[in-house]
């Protein structure tokens, strides 16, 4: 038996898959050579390549998707491919930049997209053929398929990673740092894409003889299951908790109850061509049983998101969890009444729907501004109705939702509510600036406790009107540095934020090259009447050390303090343009 494959046979084999999948093969190269160029020539932290980048990383689910769903028909229309491809094309178009960074609704369009091409993958052999035998053996290869493909891709890194380290120590060969995160890509978008798709059936709809191996069954029976019995307890006992106290359910059991539900849908694919005919008792009787169970809990769901919902209005979050709540409904009431019971349902619907609530005034996006514009309207009359004087809870709600709605650029939709638009009142570039200025023009008294002793300063400087000087300079990188990581690199120096002491330092590997005192600087920044649009002098710190001279030009910078014995503020983040010059480079 022949163990380890000829190179002809993986050569042989690797072109059959790209022949059949030419389009999504093509597209995963094309990506990932993007992103290793970007890498090369240090841009790949920019924004507009990112993007580019989290584009190709999209593409490759939905390509695949469609190469499936092609292989229902005899006749090959490859045209079928433009449809995600000016998808994937419209999606780029409409991504939101501001500020140098994404929308957080064009990240969360994102991330719902990404879903739905994995969705697709599932279903897409069985849009209009069905066999519930066939289903199971495809779901099992994709599975397959990206275990084996994730295992092989991280050996070949392990593998290349090791022999890297073993060349630079053994023969003091100095590579960049960038050639491990190389190597990392080409691994996970060439390498783990093609032996995803290298091994996968061709002819699906004839895989009908079910291998209902024993390991699986145990997955089943004796994990899966006890897991969903054990979630069916805990929520049963809260909800009788519930009775006997008579308090409303926490809205942190709607993930629960929804987390159960997926579990259960799960157990159901996996036993549903065996369900019948296998002796295990557990297995036979997990429908209807399990449905008819959970309908009361997801009765508690509503009740726990509505709650949310009427206390606060709509988010994006509450807004999905509803929606999962009517899907896991339906998809109960399906298991129940329907005489069929196709499992694809579970997928399709979900795939259809998360893509429905993308976009369209019935979205998550619009619903959720309207309902907080709503909401800001309800808690600013109540508080204008008591001379604004409130609560600290209901004060700090106020502010929860203008920094919601600056968050989405949507603030001048209080314009009608406060009489004035605070994007043309408080002229700014500062996201933060805006909702504090408007917090801040409200004047809103406490009335029941102080407000936490949190102080919190931003400056940030006049970039649009500034040419960095590179000369006597080897390198210039725009690098974001916070108390929380400690990855900020130029070639080979990293910088770090040390906590309370608004001292930087550098370090090449784990050496220390000097530390740079910000604190001269941010004396001279809390001085001025302005905090915004600074001069170029009042933003810049010059150093000279024995190995390199740094410059540091702070495009923008975050002071904090939460100490109520010290009037002291802190750099807690900054954005920073860094120039260093390598001494014993002249």
């Amino acid at each position: 038996m022949k163990i380890i494959p000829s190179l002809g046979e993986i050569v042989s084999k690797a072109k059959n898959t790209f022949n059949r999948f030419p389009v999504t093969l093509s597209w995963a190269i094309i990506g990932t050579f993007f992103t290793l160029f970007s890498i090369e020539n240090d841009t790949f932290d920019d924004i507009f390549t990112g993007i580019i980048i989290l584009i190709f990383a999209l593409g490759i689910s939905w390509l695949i998707a469609t190469r499936f769903f092609l292989d229902q028909f005899k006749k090959k229309n490859y045209w079928v491919f433009l449809i995600p491809l000016c998808f994937l094309t419209a999606f780029y178009f409409s991504i939101d930049i501001d500020a140098y960074r994404i929308d957080k609704n064009s990240i969360i369009r994102f991330f719902l997209y990404f879903i739905v091409g994995h969705l697709f993958v599932m279903i897409a052999p069985f849009f209009i053929k069905w066999d519930k035998s066939a289903y199971f053996n495809y779901l099992k290869a994709v599975f397959i398929s990206i275990v084996r493909s994730l295992f092989f891709s991280l050996i070949l890194y392990l593998g290349i990673v090791l022999a890297l380290l073993a060349v630079k120590h053994l023969f003091n060969v100095n590579f960049k740092g960038d050639r491990f995160l190389q190597v990392f890509v080409i691994c996970i978008g060439i390498v783990n894409t093609w032996v995803y798709l290298s091994d996968f059936p061709k002819d699906i709809h004839n895989q009908l003889t079910i291998n209902y191996t024993k390991p699986l069954e145990v997955l089943v029976k004796y994990i899966l299951i006890p897991l969903v019995i054990l979630y069916l307890i805990i929520l049963y006992a809260y909800s009788l908790k519930i009775v006997i106290n008579w308090n409303l359910p926490k809205g942190w059991v709607s993930y629960l109850v929804i987390a159960l539900s997926f579990l259960g849908f799960i157990v159901q694919t996996l036993i549903n061509p065996i369900q019948k005919t296998i002796s295990s008792l557990t297995i036979r009787r997990f429908h209807p049983w399990f449905y008819y169970l959970l309908l009361p809990l997801i009765g508690l769901l509503f009740v726990a998101i509505f709650r949310r919902i009427n206390e606060y209005g709509i988010t994006e979050n509450r807004y999905f969890v509803l929606v999962l709540a009517f899907w896991v409904l339906a998809m109960t009431l399906y298991m129940i009444f329907s005489k069929q019971r196709k499992i694809r349902i579970f997928p399709l619907s979900l795939a259809i729907i998360t893509m429905l609530v993308s976009f369209g005034f019935w979205g998550a996006f619009s619903v959720s501004t309207k309902s907080q514009v709503q909401q800001f309207e309800k808690v600013f009359t109540d508080i204008k109705n008591t001379e604004f004087s409130t609560t600290f809870e209901k004060k700090n709600q106020l502010r929860s939702i203008i920094r919601y709605l600056n968050e989405k650029d949507e603030l001048e939709k209080v314009t009608t509510i406060i009489g004035y638009n605070p994007k043309t009142t408080f002229k700014t570039e500062s996201h933060w600036q805006l909702q504090e200025k408007l917090m801040d023009s409200l004047d809103i008294k406490v009335t029941d406790k102080p407000e936490k002793p949190y102080r919190a300063y931003y400056y940030n400087l006049d970039d649009f009107n500034i040419t960095l000087d590179l000369k006597n300079y080897d390198f210039l990188k725009r690098l974001y540095i916070n108390l929380h990581e400690n990855k900020n690199s130029i070639n080979q120096y990293q910088l770090t934020l040390t906590e309370n002491s608004n001292i930087l330092k550098i370090y090449t590997g784990e050496d220390l090259i000097g530390e740079i005192d910000c604190s001269e600087m941010i004396k001279k920044l809390k001085d001025q009447e302005l905090n915004y649009n600074l001069p170029l002098n009042l933003m810049t710190i010059e150093q000279h050390f024995k190995m390199l001279n740094v410059k540091l030009i702070f495009q923008s910078i975050s002071l904090s303090n939460i100490d109520d014995d010290t009037k002291e503020e802190y750099v807690s983040n900054a954005t920073i343009y860094v120039l260093i010059k390598e001494k014993n480079a002249e």
